[in-house]
């Protein structure tokens, strides 16, 4: 650990409102910083000193405001039930680290399960957690809670500010996203690895809702024909390609059998289709019969978001579709009209057969009882927010110089910085 930066317990850094901010109460919210951020090295380690003496003024801060406003007490009910919370929290985190560090079976003695435990509460010591640390950190948050909520008990949202909210949303997303299919289908994606907050607002147009029934088919015939697939697309490749000397001369060493042909992946087809042609003729006879696609989806498919009801008008599918196999997306644009079934397609998953269920229209999303909690809850937040700053920018904050301040750190790079370009 870096020891440059010294600080003593009784020093006073700043006060708050006349309160006196103390380095032992930096001291702790450093360490807190430490466990969040990674040890520092020499260039910023006043830096982390600094973000430690502002968690220490707002923690400060939070607790006059509770008290002046009266709600810093505790009735022992109350605290029972943060604790059981909180306790619950901790003997799961020590159940995570046990099972996944220890070969935990019903051979394993008490002894070994208790010098397991012993070892979880270590490790997360070492971090900087303790089950009594943990306990005063609910109790804490649920005191800021309760100044947040009195600060922000007037604080409300109109339905005026929602459908404001609404439109000013959707007008930027329809400049984004009108024209440009490919920036939409990355929009989706990184909202779904959890990179974005957010489904784009308005949708652009080329979406069809697209429903099928997967058919799942023999492991060893897939594993067949996607090797060979794969090896043939790769030898395509390498004939597009414009190899060195060397590598056309390794490529004169391979023998014939190394090298899959067209029909080779015909056939491997051939054999997945032929293994549910018996199940397609069935589906293809009661289609005939005026079986809806939907009730078929329910008895032969096995893809879940199909059966579980949780796509009700089907997949929203374009071309530019990044979510699904090629081979789906190929099959949902083979056919032109509404109702209409592809031929069955075969990918990684199996044997699809699909519907050209409806067009999904181009234009802003719904705003449903859903979408406008949401905007509400977002607005509250920013309100919330505006509310708390304005708490803090007019407490009375005074820095005895024995720490720089995280603005007057940045103000002095700034500064020096200027100095270099001069």
């Amino acid at each position: 650990a870096v020891t440059e930066f010294q600080i003593g317990l009784e020093d006073v850094v700043a006060t708050v409102n006349g309160e006196a901010v103390t380095g032992d109460e930096v001291l702790t919210s450093y360490e807190r910083v430490v466990n969040y951020y990674g040890e520092p090295d020499t260039d910023s380690l006043e830096l982390y000193y600094a973000v430690a003496m502002e968690e220490a003024i707002t923690l400060k801060l939070i607790d006059l405001t509770a008290a002046e406003i009266g709600v810093d007490e505790f009735t022992q009910e109350e605290l029972d039930e943060l604790y059981e919370t909180s306790d619950s929290e901790w003997e799961y985190a020590l159940e995570n680290y046990v099972s996944y560090n220890f070969d935990i079976t019903d051979e394993t003695t008490e002894e070994e399960l208790a010098a397991a435990y012993a070892e979880a509460e270590e490790y997360y010591g070492l971090m900087g957690y303790s089950k009594d640390i943990l306990r005063e950190s609910y109790v804490d948050n649920e005191v800021f809670e309760r100044v947040k909520a009195e600060l922000c008990k007037d604080v409300t949202v109109t339905d005026d500010e929602v459908q404001a909210y609404y439109d000013e949303a959707v007008a930027d997303d329809k400049d984004i996203y009108e024209f440009d299919v490919d920036a939409y289908e990355n929009q989706l994606l990184m909202y779904q690895y959890g990179y974005a907050d957010q489904e784009p607002w308005y949708k652009p147009e080329g979406y069809r809702y697209i429903k099928h029934i997967l058919l799942e088919v023999d492991e060893t015939l897939m594993d067949e024909y996607t090797d060979l697939l794969a090896r043939y697309e790769e030898q395509m490749d390498a004939e597009d390609t414009e190899e060195d000397a060397d590598t056309e001369e390794d490529a004169d060493t391979d023998t014939q059998e190394d090298l899959v042909t067209a029909e080779d992946v015909d056939a491997a087809k051939a054999a997945i289709i032929a293994s549910v042609q018996d199940t397609i003729d069935e589906i293809n006879q009661k289609i005939a019969e005026g079986v809806s696609f939907d009730e078929l989806m329910a008895e032969y498919g096995t893809d879940p978001g199909m059966t579980s009801g949780s796509y009700p008008d089907g997949y929203e599918v374009s071309l530019a579709s990044y979510g699904y196999v090629t081979e789906f997306v190929s099959a949902a644009f083979s056919v032109d009209e509404i109702g209409e079934i592809s031929e069955p397609v075969i990918s990684d998953y199996g044997v699809h057969i699909v519907q050209y269920a409806g067009d999904v229209p181009a234009g802003p999303v719904e705003l449903t009882d859903d979408l406008k909690s949401v905007i509400t809850e977002n607005l509250l937040d920013d309100k919330n927010n505006t509310v708390l700053n304005e708490w803090y920018d007019t407490a009375d904050i005074q820095y005895t110089g024995i720490i720089r301040s995280v603005q007057q750190i940045s103000e002095d790079e700034e500064a020096e910085d200027a100095e270099v370009v001069e």
